[in-house]
């Protein structure tokens, strides 16, 4: 028990911890810069915040709600997928300069949504076959 409760209280900070070392270390060692740099990251973010909640043995019961959260990762993955091409020129609708963006803020808290909801809606899944 005491363990379970270590892991509690130590395990979010250890995990933010990891992010920001891995966030160092994808600067210095990869080459990477501008909207793949913002991707990954973002990505990466996502994971981690999606890993909070179990590393801190919080669990939820799932509602059936499991394939919504795949189609709302799949639309934001098309919406960054608009987005890098965009920025490397091989796509320009004038309908979409409107609503896409090639902002790095913006590429990273969209990656960051779609890496949460992708392993939520994996975790979810696993877990209602175990059901």
């Amino acid at each position: 028990m005491l363990m379970r409760k270590l892991l509690v209280a130590v395990g979010p900070p250890l995990l933010c911890l990891l992010t920001c070392v891995l966030f160092r270390w994808l600067d210095e060692l990869t080459a990477v810069t501008g909207f793949i740099q913002y991707l990954l990251k973002g990505v990466l973010l996502g994971v981690c915040l999606g890993l909070v909640l179990p590393v801190a043995g919080i669990t939820l019961k799932n509602n059936g709600l499991t394939g919504w959260l795949f189609v709302a990762a799949g639309l934001t993955a098309l919406a960054l997928t608009a987005q890098y091409l965009q920025t490397i020129g091989l796509l320009h609708w004038p309908v979409l300069d409107a609503i896409v963006t090639v902002n790095g803020q913006v590429v990273l808290a969209e990656s960051t949504v779609t890496g949460f909801l992708l392993l939520t809606a994996t975790f979810n899944g696993r877990r209602k076959k175990q059901v």
